[in-house]
């Protein structure tokens, strides 16, 4: 089966209309995936699509939003809040639940996590969920070897501090997937690399299909309880 070609939707926050891709029929059971933050997202876009492409080939539709300040948003991110980028991704649920008549499962990765808690889903799946406090230390770190501030993400300085005192909420049903390398709890480990460690955008064939097998599998668990 195939997961079909890209397409592209618009939601309103309640302040602008940001855009969505969406791979798969609408009308299926739907997921959400919230992207990792700052400069981890341009490392792991292509494996969260072919994630998506995956599941998408399996019987759902698969959304991906872009938060205020990222992507295709004509925001700057000094212009925004965290609480803005918690409620693009409520906007977004909603948005997914009008189209397709149902609650989404939540599948974070990374950053994602520290935001994902305030939708009506029927479950969250999480990958390599991170602190905020983890994340600013590594955007400290680039910004001493790299010359650019936080990696070139001028963050205004209360989404700073919101980042940093963030950590994921506690939610469910959750399922905790890791990879094998990553000391942290987890109801699942995998192999693969490190993609936000890198200092390139890149992807793991393997790491996506082993993500989309448990997510499949495990949203399918969500969908019949």
């Amino acid at each position: 089966m195939s997961g079909g070609a890209l397409s592209y939707e618009r939601f309103y926050n309640g302040r602008t209309n940001e855009w969505l891709l969406r791979l798969g029929d609408p009308r299926t059971p739907p997921i959400l995936f919230v992207p990792p933050l700052f400069e981890e997202l341009n490392r792991t876009r292509a494996l969260i699509v072919a994630v998506m492409r995956r599941v998408a080939a399996e019987g759902n539709g698969c959304w991906l939003p872009d938060l205020r300040g990222t992507g295709e948003s004509l925001l700057a991110v000094e212009e925004v809040t965290w609480d803005d980028w918690r409620h693009d991704v409520s906007a977004a649920a909603g948005h997914i639940a009008k189209e397709s008549g149902k609650r989404p499962v939540m599948a974070s990765l990374r950053g994602g996590a520290l935001i994902d808690d305030g939708v009506e889903a029927i479950g969250w799946w999480r990958f390599a969920p991170a602190t905020g406090a983890a994340l600013a230390r590594d955007l400290d770190r680039a910004s001493l070897t790299g010359g650019a501030e936080w990696a070139g993400y001028p963050a205004s300085p209360g989404l700073r501090d919101a980042l940093r005192a963030s950590i994921a909420a506690d939610v469910t049903p959750l399922r905790t997937v890791r990879l094998e390398t990553d000391a942290g709890a987890a109801d699942h480990k995998v192999a693969g690399p490190a993609l936000w460690r890198r200092s390139e955008p890149g992807t793991s064939a393997e790491l996506a299909e082993a993500l989309a097998d448990d997510l499949i599998k495990w949203s399918r668990t969500c969908a019949a309880s």
